[in-house]
């Protein structure tokens, strides 16, 4: 994932592997900060994610 300063990320369908945080399954989601970037892989079942890139901080 590029870098960014926040990002929001929903797993629609299957499962994301995010290292170094952990698992989602489907219908989980994510607020993630991110310095250099984030390894997000799809797990053993596939993947389907929305991300949204966020530049403001969230009041």
């Amino acid at each position: 994932m590029p870098a960014a300063r926040l990002a929001h990320l929903y797993a629609a369908r299957g499962s994301v592997v995010m290292e170094p945080a952990g698992e989602l399954a489907t219908g989980d989601a994510a607020h993630i900060t991110i310095g250099d970037g984030q390894r997000i892989t799809a797990g053993t079942d596939g993947a389907e994610i929305l991300v949204w890139e966020m530049h403001a901080t969230p009041g």
